[in-house]
């Protein structure tokens, strides 16, 4: 539980992160410039879950590792959608794609809080 501890003692760090990355991809696009887009494990979110979380997810108890299960697929959609973005070559579409990111943002937000709800629990 230690490292699902440091996770969630951070996790308004992350929140904050994944606000700003969406505020600077609506900017790029606005502003015609490059973005540098990452994958769900690039990020620094990504990388503590990927070192700290994943190699002991077989730790927690079902409750959890569904739920851990549940943040990792809507973090790396949320990454895979900002890499349908060009803001060079802006499209019509970029507008939807942007409102489900902050959709997936949203729900990664309330399944992050369930998953601190559950960790100060035990």
């Amino acid at each position: 539980m230690h490292r699902l501890e440091n996770l969630v003692a951070d996790l308004d760090l992350y929140i904050s992160q994944h606000a700003i990355y969406i505020n600077n991809l609506e900017r790029a696009i606005e502003e015609g410039k490059p973005f540098e887009r990452k994958d769900c494990h690039s990020c620094s979110f990504g990388k503590k879950w990927d070192t700290e979380i994943v190699p002991a997810k077989q730790n927690y108890n079902e409750e959890i590792k569904a739920l851990l299960d549940e943040i990792e697929k809507v973090h790396c959609k949320f990454h895979e959608l900002s890499m349908q973005v060009d803001p060079t070559n802006p499209k019509p579409e970029d507008e939807r794609i942007i409102d489900e990111m902050k959709d997936l943002s949203a729900q990664l937000i309330q399944l992050l809080l369930k998953l601190k709800r559950l960790v100060k629990k035990d």
